[in-house]
């Protein structure tokens, strides 16, 4: 027997420029928990909280009885059925169920696309374009393919196929880990039952990560506070605060003015993490604030991340810099210079926000890499 509960609410966490407030479904099945909007909303002097009914003083109260009515016996059915069927029904099934999403939940392609849709406001723009490019791939190898028919031996077929298109190993690496990521989805709304490509190994080739010196700081600096076009000088300043502090990009376009205390840190929750971290700012990354505005509003005016890094490119050029030099390279300029200034990995690793000091302790590996770099220069000799 299937653990629910259902009910009509208002949200509290949003109030209209009327005073109005969305009705909303929540809908709790088997400890799992999810929010429906009913594209209605009512003053609260309206609504009856008790009986989730709305009075009959509000506008429409018939339409939203009806609504309310519509909502709540949809619900109740759909859990209805499964406990007839003796089946425990997951809150993704469920979801599925209720929006009425009509789609061949076997084929690949189309339950990517549909995952796009449906969760679009949740991923990021890279994400999205991860997921598009993935299906792409799958679909010029295969049109027509469905979970039941992944095995290794596909993977192997397709792999060969993405190698003769010309993608490099870290490409197939990316593609398989996106594939994944979907069988995963699949399992959980319960199309299949176990990852058929459990079996498959694709190797990402070592990375050479990429930083800039503290000279090559100094570098920009002198290019930032000299001539540059606006829309470089804008990048270029986003570019160096992220720099100084280690910030993701992703925490870049999400920093507001409310995030930055006293001029003296920044206390925000991390996109990646989803946990709150505090970085204190040193003063180059002072200098960089624009004059503080509203505290919802944007620190920096960031461009999207297919722009900066073309900016960022001839950035590089213009300082005479010659790495392949992308905005997440910012994070790894903050890591390593922070390393070789301090030495104290522990301190390093909280204003990173890492969670496990292993990864702080890579860029204490490259640094230890430089070094032997020099070494070798002079037996070179």
């Amino acid at each position: 027997m299937n653990k629910t509960h259902f009910r009509i609410q208002l949200r509290t966490d949003q109030i209209n420029s009327d005073g109005s407030q969305m009705l909303r479904l929540y809908a709790r099945i088997n400890g799992k928990a999810k929010y429906y909007s009913l594209n209605k909303s009512v003053l609260a002097k309206h609504w009856n909280e008790k009986k989730q009914e709305v009075f009959m003083s509000c506008p429409d109260w018939l339409d939203i009885k009806k609504l309310i009515k519509d909502f709540l016996g949809k619900s109740e059915s759909l859990v209805s059925r499964a406990n007839y069927e003796n089946e425990v029904i997951k809150i993704s099934e469920f979801d599925r169920l209720f929006r009425g999403v009509q789609f061949d939940h076997n084929n690949i392609i189309a339950f990517i696309e549909n995952d796009i849709k449906e969760f679009s406001g949740k991923f990021q723009h890279g994400t999205i374009q991860v997921y598009k490019t993935v299906s792409n791939k799958i679909e010029a190898y295969q049109k027509d393919i469905s979970f039941q028919e992944l095995t290794p031996f596909w993977w192997r077929r397709f792999e060969n196929n993405l190698i003769e298109k010309g993608n490099n190993k870290n490409t197939i690496h990316k593609t398989y880990r996106t594939l994944k990521t979907f069988i995963h989805r699949a399992i959980e709304q319960g199309i299949i039952k176990d990852n058929p490509l459990k079996t498959v190994k694709a190797e990402k080739a070592p990375g050479k990560m990429l930083f800039l010196t503290l000279e090559e700081l100094n570098r920009l600096e002198k290019l930032y506070i000299g001539f540059l076009t606006p829309e470089y000088k804008r990048t270029l300043q986003y570019f160096l605060f992220a720099c100084y502090t280690g910030l993701r990009y992703s925490d870049m376009q999400e920093l507001k003015f409310k995030h930055i205390f006293e001029g003296q840190y920044i206390e925000k929750e991390i996109f990646k993490t989803k946990t709150v971290n505090r970085i204190q700012l040193n003063d180059r990354a002072k200098k960089l604030i624009p004059k503080m505005g509203l505290t919802e509003k944007p620190v920096f005016d960031v461009y999207c991340n297919q722009v900066t890094n073309r900016h960022l490119k001839d950035i590089m050029k213009l300082a005479k810099i010659e790495k392949r030099i992308s905005f997440h390279c910012a994070r790894h300029t903050f890591g390593t210079v922070s390393l070789s200034l301090s030495g104290d990995v522990a301190a390093v690793q909280k204003l990173m926000g890492h969670s496990k000091i292993e990864t702080t302790l890579i860029y204490a590996k490259v640094l230890e890499a430089q070094k032997q770099n020099v070494i070798d220069k002079w037996n070179a000799i």
